[in-house]
């Protein structure tokens, strides 16, 4: 009546040893760059967190692909690489939320300083009036 759901393999799907590295190299990379994009002053910390957590996840996932498969298949996903790419697509949605949050505080700023600047000209102008009524 029921179709049959997959059972997981009972041998582990795991990656090659040369993807591994390669994987780990890559996430490695990433960590070294955006280490110095904010040691350089170009990236501030409070950005480049999220960025690291994403380059040591990127490596750990690699490091212990057994762990990956056995969270998968708890989740009820029984082809591991589907799971990363899961993963990813959630980390770079937390990624957009919180740059989107950011770009929203600094356009209140923006529009706070426009209004202080606009108040400011005002000013300037009136006193200037006043200066040159009295001369």
């Amino acid at each position: 009546m029921y179709p049959n759901l997959p059972t997981p393999p009972t041998t582990p799907i795991g990656i090659q040893p040369r993807t591994r590295v390669f994987v780990v190299l890559v996430g490695l990379a990433i960590l070294l760059f955006i280490l110095d994009r904010v040691r350089r002053k170009h990236l501030r910390e409070q950005y480049a967190l999220l960025w690291i957590l994403t380059a040591i996840v990127l490596c750990l996932s690699a490091v212990f692909i057994g762990g990956v498969e056995k969270v998968s298949h708890l989740v009820g996903i029984y082809y591991p690489p589907a799971f990363l790419f899961l993963v990813a697509i959630v980390m770079i949605l937390v990624l957009q939320f919180h740059f989107s949050t950011v770009i929203s505080n600094l356009r209140e700023q923006n529009k706070a300083l426009i209004q202080d600047v606009g108040i400011l000209a005002s000013e300037l102008r009136a006193m200037r009036a006043k200066k040159d009524d009295a001369a």
